[in-house]
């Protein structure tokens, strides 16, 4: 493999993600290289003095993730891929990647790092404006809710559920805390540190690479006056963690996106936001709370995008401080606020604007679906 050329090729489209840095890579026996991507793509062999983020990972892994075979984050997950320096210059990666496969070059327009820009429309928002408003939302038994009546009433719609009692066939949902450290031992995760909620989506974020049984172990340490919680937030569930789980029964398994874990003490907080994808959120241990607003409300949340073709989208609307003198129609914005248990499997449609908190330690499972809805 000509890794000179061939991280040439990858890194071509890195400044069309936001990326800017000097990624510094070993690939072990002594080979080494380094991608600086700035106005311009160096691409040299040996090691930087200066480098932003380096990544060790053995050259045949490398290869795997190339051609689509690894995941970086399976990789990291299990210690194949280790990580050093800025965690959230190393968090693009994996789009990185990705805009190598679409073919985005340097001559496409850059995307800055960290650049808010207008949330665009989306078919969602149409969709909401003409259903009636919702009074609550409703919770159900697993049980009493066939997947005949989920795709009929709730999913055409965007209408979200809750469910109660549905996970009382995940082995995971099933054991103690103690044993499922057993299940994490050797494996690892990114934390967010510091004022992570007030930079929601940014690389500047605190990331830290962790032991994730460590991290469990710790979750219940005292924490000084005004110390924010630590957060193993939206990490990969280990290939090897599939088995301790069960995919939702209102999809089908192809059309689910690969899950992903949460984990953090009492106070965690991810601000309000929404995703590009329906969300089936699984409540494992402890008690999360849930902000939501309907997906119409966009302008009156002041709803920003991290990228001007559309992205992820964030709010300038606090739902718990609003403040109504910059966004005076945020006044006719219905929130519902809810307490997800454990065992409790919520449906939040694409679209939908959540605020999540954990009200006690917890750990979460979240499968995102390309259900096609919108």
């Amino acid at each position: 493999m000509d890794v000179l050329a061939v991280l040439t090729r990858l890194f071509a489209g890195a400044q069309a993600v936001g990326a800017q840095g000097v990624f510094q890579f070993d690939f072990g026996q002594g080979q080494a290289v380094w991608a600086q991507v700035n106005d311009t793509l160096e691409v040299r062999p040996g090691r930087h003095a200066a480098a932003d983020v380096t990544i060790a990972v053995d050259a045949q892994a490398f290869a795997g993730i190339l051609q689509g075979t690894q995941d970086v984050e399976e990789l990291f997950a299990n210690g194949r891929l280790k990580i050093d320096g800025q965690m959230g210059l190393a968090t693009l990666l994996p789009q990185i990647i990705s805009a190598a496969r679409r073919g985005t070059t340097v001559e496409q327009p850059a995307a800055k790092m960290n650049q808010r820009y207008p949330a665009r429309e989306r078919a969602s928002d149409r969709l909401s404006a003409a259903q009636p408003v919702l009074s609550g939302i409703e919770r159900r038994s697993l049980g009493s809710l066939s997947v005949e009546d989920f795709r009929r009433d709730y999913l055409p719609y965007g209408t979200p559920v809750i469910l109660s009692d549905a996970l009382q066939d995940w082995p995971f949902f099933n054991m103690s805390r103690e044993e499922s450290i057993i299940h994490f031992a050797e494996l690892k995760g990114i934390t967010r540190h510091g004022d992570y909620a007030q930079k929601t989506f940014s690389t500047d974020r605190d990331f830290r690479s962790t032991s994730i049984a460590g991290f469990i172990e710790s979750l219940e340490r005292p924490r000084a006056p005004g110390e924010p919680a630590p957060y193993m937030g939206n990490n990969l569930m280990p290939a090897q963690l599939l088995e301790l789980i069960r995919f939702p029964h209102y999809f089908e398994r192809s059309l689910y996106i690969k899950p992903r874990i949460w984990i953090g003490p009492r106070g965690t907080l991810t601000p309000l936001h929404r995703d590009d994808s329906d969300n089936l959120f699984a409540q494992v241990w402890g008690q999360k709370s849930f902000i939501l607003a309907a997906p119409h409300h966009r302008e009156a949340l002041g709803t920003w995008s991290t990228s001007e073709g559309g992205g992820l989208e964030g709010c300038d609307v606090n739902p718990d401080q609003p403040d109504y003198e910059a966004y005076p129609a945020a006044r006719e914005v219905v929130f519902h606020r809810i307490v997800l248990e454990a065992g409790d499997l919520l449906f939040l449609p694409e679209g939908w604007f959540h605020q999540v908190e954990s009200v006690s330690t917890s750990l979460s499972v979240n499968f995102w679906v390309n259900s096609g809805r919108g």
